[in-house]
């Protein structure tokens, strides 16, 4: 287990400390209750070296709906959640989260149910920062800043 940095409110002057299971539900807790899609940067806190520094998971939490979405970035990529399920969005299509007041773009399809989101963010915090093995992932869409480069 790695103990993670939680930010995700445009008036922390700190990461919020994520060190146990109860901690982070503690987080996402937080943030569900709040209107909107919202995104929960986690990244290891003391990373033990720059590869593990630059494995990041932004939660995107929608507690209205009951659903969120991910991104997973590391030196090897980044991918985004995808719904498993046919969904009525087509490839271009975008749904916008919000990161301390800062939008971002997500593909529509990239929402998922809020457990499985939640699922991810566990494992991630108990896998040292490794890529959580659910949900099924997908690559940046062509539209994405950086799925060119």
């Amino acid at each position: 287990m790695v103990d993670l940095e939680a930010w995700y409110d445009e008036e922390q002057d700190d990461a919020v400390a994520v060190r146990t299971p109860a901690e982070l539900d503690a987080v996402l807790d937080a943030v569900a209750a709040w209107d909107g899609r919202i995104i929960v940067h986690l990244k290891p806190a003391r990373p033990v070296d720059t590869t593990m520094r630059r494995k990041t998971l932004d939660v995107g939490v929608h507690g209205n709906t009951g659903r969120g979405a991910l991104v997973y970035t590391s030196p090897d990529g980044l991918w985004f959640s995808k719904a498993t399920t046919d969904t009525d969005t087509g490839p271009e299509e975008r749904v916008l989260y919000y990161y301390m007041n800062s939008d971002t773009e997500y593909p529509a399809d990239s929402e998922i149910p809020l457990d499985v989101v939640r699922q991810a963010a566990h494992e991630y915090l108990a896998a040292d920062g490794q890529r959580p093995t659910a949900p099924t992932w997908r690559t940046p869409p062509a539209w994405y800043p950086t799925a060119s480069q």
